[in-house]
């Protein structure tokens, strides 16, 4: 044992782990909690700081997951973290462990769960926070659910409050979606429990037992796909993947690209492994919030309001037009079109570009439009904003490459009408035979 600042740090060492504790044990604990920070430690410190939420009596333990690479990184990472903790709450026994190349997140929680002996294991990657709700109601939930497999957070962006994710959806073509994104956390559609298809592995806590079970997470995959097939594995265990609003976890905006080609081959993967596993399921959780689907010109589906209601909106409008009653209505209701014209037009015309980018960019997510793209492009420029003015650009390039190839748009939407026939979906039937008659092929 050695000593420094003001506190005693026990080193342990194993097969590429060491272990930093200053009281407790690694062994018969409620829960495990593993970070993966597969590049670099700069967001880890924000992971580790935010442990400070979890409950002085939970039984835990923590381990950071890194490449080999990067031990050095996270041990002074970690070294850090327990000289700030110190002189404040006792902290729960910190661990790290070095992964033996390649470095894969999948491969790193397959390895952090073989070696835990907890109850429970939790999953997150380096940047998320932790909040005082984040653990105890996911625990609570399966505890209190025998059939629940999976209890996944709410996933709340830091910066802005907004959703970034309440489970997965399904679009018609099998499209993952973040359901409700980027509504305000604290939306009554967003605060519902509910069992999804798939959940985000952000933020996931399963019965460890139930996890070796499944076989853990698969590490053939590119695209992050390993979470889907997961849920596929404990749903065919006949289990429930439960999202739990009342726990939030803090998540940047942390969007992945990938390209094409691995996409599809992870696609095909997926249908192998878990065929049949994986329904559409986007229009049926947006039209049991009364909510309906609409299709973009390159049939890129998204949710709106019924036409009853944004007249419903429209003349509550009329009875006190001011700004800030458009925006409380906003936030009542994220979906309504003529809120986001009405409000974005007001801060343009007083100068507010800055302001008016932010409504502008909720519009685009919301509804995919090229006239909208067109504008958000034009006010990110008189604000000054390059960044969003080259996004905007970029998407509206990437519709057009979309648009100029009507071939393969045409094939996709007959074969989900013809889908959607069969399915005796028939207000998808409608919205992509609507689609062919426009362009005169029905």
């Amino acid at each position: 044992m050695f000593t420094t600042g003001m506190h005693s740090i026990d080193i342990l060492f194993y097969p590429y782990i060491r272990t930093f504790h200053q009281t407790g044990s690694m062994k018969n604990t409620t829960l495990s909690i593993f970070i993966a920070t597969g590049s670099t430690a700069d967001t880890l410190s924000q992971t580790l700081t935010s442990l400070e939420a979890l409950p002085p009596t939970l039984p835990c333990d923590v381990t950071v997951l890194t490449a080999e690479e990067t031990v050095e990184d996270v041990e002074a990472c970690l070294a850090q973290y327990m000289e700030q903790r110190a002189t404040t709450a006792p902290c729960p026994a910190t661990a790290y462990l070095a992964i033996e190349p390649p470095y894969s997140t999948p491969k790193a929680f397959n390895t952090a769960a073989a070696k835990s002996t907890a109850s429970y294991v939790l999953f997150l990657t380096a940047g998320a926070r932790l909040t005082t709700t984040s653990v105890i109601p996911l625990i609570d939930h399966l505890e209190q659910n025998s059939n629940a497999g999976i209890a996944a957070p709410l996933l709340v962006c830091p910066e802005s409050g907004r959703v970034q994710s309440c489970g997965t959806t399904f679009t018609p073509s099998l499209k993952a979606q973040p359901f409700l994104a980027s509504f305000p956390a604290n939306h009554p559609a967003v605060l519902i429990t509910r069992s999804m298809q798939a959940v985000p592995l952000q933020g996931l806590l399963m019965r460890r037992e139930l996890f070796i079970t499944t076989k853990m997470l698969d590490t053939g995959y590119r695209t992050d796909m390993e979470i889907l097939d997961l849920c596929c594995a404990v749903r065919d265990m006949d289990k429930t993947v439960d999202v739990v609003p009342d726990a939030v976890l803090l998540q940047p905006d942390t969007a992945k690209k990938y390209t094409d080609d691995d996409l599809s081959i992870d696609t095909m993967r997926l249908n192998q492994r878990r065929e049949g596993c994986l329904g559409p399921d986007k229009h049926t959780l947006a039209k049991a919030l009364g909510y309906q689907i609409a299709l973009s010109p390159w049939l890129e589906s998204y949710i709106t309001l019924t036409p009853a209601r944004e007249q419903e909106l429209n003349e509550r409008m009329m009875q006190s037009p001011d700004p800030a009653t458009v925006y409380t209505m906003l936030q009542e209701e994220p979906l309504w079109q003529t809120g986001y014209v009405q409000l974005a037009a007001y801060l343009e015309a007083t100068g507010s570009f800055a302001e008016a980018c932010g409504i502008r960019l909720l519009q685009t997510f919301f509804f995919p439009m090229l006239p909208l793209y067109r504008k958000l492009a034009a006010v990110a420029e008189a604000a000054g904003n390059d960044t969003l003015k080259t996004m905007a650009t970029e998407k509206l390039e990437h519709i057009d490459t979309q648009l100029e190839e009507v071939g393969p748009l045409t094939k996709k939407a007959a074969g989900l009408a013809n889908w959607a026939r069969k399915a005796g979906e028939k207000e998808l039937q409608a919205l992509y035979e609507g689609w062919l008659s426009d362009l005169g092929l029905l």
